[in-house]
């Protein structure tokens, strides 16, 4: 959002609380060393959102924003409603409103901007008529802002799909097109621009001018400029084809762009791929970031084609350009299949930092993403009396679980409910082995000369924290490893002191840490 040339001051919520976070690049030597990942706390009363009304009786879908609403301090979701649709889980996605005073006790308000099949006041802010389904709503909250443009919205439209509405109003049609439809039977997945005065009557703005598959977010940084990480599609990865998928043959990554006034979008590039630690259906659906003092942190959807499940997982990055996961495994766990998440979890954007806890809204769906054990091809081949294929008919001789052809995506089914972290523990290094072990790592950075080392950290048991200081590849007189007072218990700025003292004496110092049943989740420098 501009004013003039220039873009509106940005409000970050934290600004002035956020917390370090370590990444693997901060240390050039480990031994013994990993990653764990703390598992979320889940709110009791979960689901918090559920699907009750009938334009969302399928399900009350996130794909989009959770904040608190610095205007007026209320908990604010813009989420999917999801009715029920003969044809595709992702027809008929409109987006809806609800908000809370406490974040677990949340009202869908009655207005009067959609209507639903003869129901004049709904939550709904944005229906079909207007342009098609609409998901992943970035909702951005200017409070100095003109009152008609404190908040704006990045969101993406489908025109054509599985409804007769080709055009988004309010925007320009293409030059030489008569809709932003592409073509009779196809689509478009734009993202597009809306600005409000009050965060539910949303006036189009302008198209944001890049494609995108059907998934992404945008955030605006500290100094203004945006930044919107969205959802391609590359051949799939060697070892990677999943023959049963909505989209076979592929693999989704995730990239980014950036603009100055969130109007003038650079080129894309590659932000998130999976690696060689990755299993080779890992693909990813969304990135979402959340800024804190020494970079980003933030959550990336992850999803598993072989067993059609998503879920996501801790992401960090010191520039957003570069993203880097300090684990494979689930931050929010799926639960057991037929429970709320028990097939797939897809956070909202962003996660909230309240109250000394990191939050996280997401839909818990109860099934799968495709019905990858379908035998329906073996069905049509015996109804048909086509001659006995082995690939179909001895998995169905045997009684084994069949993988199938057939790519269509299920209902999702479920609603939104929030888990939740300690601010600054989401991740911390610690030994590989566990037990009486100990690691150590050696910072890449050097220390500031006259400066403190405080650490966020827990020991367990008899464990203890020791760290030295190193220069020239040599401890330093007076900070050694044995000259070190342990830090033992549970400290979120605990001052490491040696019998040398507590601050740094040289200039070219780095640190080398010692593990001993203890977690170490952040290192700041202070003066």
């Amino acid at each position: 959002m501009t004013q003039g040339n220039k873009p509106l001051a940005p409000y970050i919520p934290n600004a002035d609380d956020q917390f370090s976070f370590l990444m693997g690049e901060d240390f050039v030597e480990k031994h013994n060393i990993a990653w764990r990942v703390e598992l979320a706390e889940e709110e009791p009363a979960n689901p918090l959102i559920e699907p009750e009304l009938p334009w969302e009786n399928a399900c009350a879908m996130s794909h989009g924003t959770v904040m608190i609403d610095p205007l007026d301090g209320l908990w604010k979701a813009w989420y999917v409603a999801v009715p029920k649709h003969p044809y595709n889980a992702s027809a008929e996605r409109r987006l809806a409103y609800a908000e809370s005073t406490d974040g677990v006790n949340w009202v869908k308000p009655e207005l009067d901007i959609c209507s639903y099949q003869g129901r004049q006041r709904t939550n709904i802010l944005i229906d079909l008529k207007s342009g098609g389904p609409a998901h992943n709503a970035s909702v951005i909250v200017h409070p100095d802002a003109p009152p008609d443009r404190r908040y704006e919205m990045f969101i993406l439209r489908l025109p054509g799909w599985f409804c007769p509405y080709r055009v988004v109003k309010g925007f320009p049609v293409p030059s030489g097109q008569d809709a932003h439809q592409k073509g009779e039977g196809a689509f478009s997945p734009g993202l597009y621009r809306y600005r409000s005065a009050d965060g539910k009557h949303w006036e189009p703005w302008e198209s944001a001018g890049f494609d995108t598959a059907d998934g992404g977010w945008v955030t605006q940084l500290a100094d203004g400029s945006y930044a919107a990480y969205h959802k391609s599609a590359i051949p799939a990865l060697p070892g990677g084809l999943s023959p049963y998928d909505v989209a076979v043959g592929v693999c989704r990554v995730i990239m980014r762009r950036t603009g100055r006034t969130g109007s003038d979008w650079s080129a894309s590039e590659l932000a998130l791929i999976p690696d060689w630690q990755d299993p080779n259906d890992t693909q990813f659906m969304e990135l979402s970031p959340l800024p804190q003092r020494n970079g980003f942190v933030g959550v990336a959807t992850v999803y598993h084609t072989w067993n059609q499940t998503v879920d996501f997982q801790f992401v960090a990055s010191r520039d957003g350009k570069s993203w880097w996961r300090p684990d494979r495994r689930a931050c929010v766990p799926l639960r057991a299949l037929g429970d709320f998440g028990g097939g797939m979890t897809w956070p909202m954007h962003p996660m909230v930092h309240h109250g000394g806890r990191i939050y996280i809204y997401y839909c818990g769906c109860e099934g799968l993403h495709n019905d990858y054990m379908s035998t329906e091809p073996a069905e049509r081949m015996r109804q048909a009396e086509l001659p006995e294929w082995p690939h179909y008919w001895q998995p169905l001789a045997l009684g084994q679980d069949t993988r199938s052809p057939v790519a269509g995506l299920l209902w999702f089914t479920g609603g939104i409910g929030r888990a939740s972290w300690e601010v600054g523990r989401l991740w911390a290094a610690v030994t590989a082995a566990g037990g009486y072990s100990t690691g150590d790592l050696l910072t890449r950075a050097e220390v500031p000369h006259q400066h403190r080392v405080v650490v966020n950290a827990v020991t367990v048991g008899k464990g203890k924290l020791e760290a030295e200081l190193v220069s020239g590849g040599k401890p330093v007189a007076g900070f050694s490893r044995s000259e070190c007072l342990p830090v033992r218990g549970d400290h979120r700025a605990a001052a490491i002191r040696w019998k040398g003292g507590d601050r740094c004496p040289v200039g070219d110092a780095q640190l080398r840490f010692y593990i001993h049943q203890a977690r170490l989740y952040g290192i700041d420098y202070q003066e």
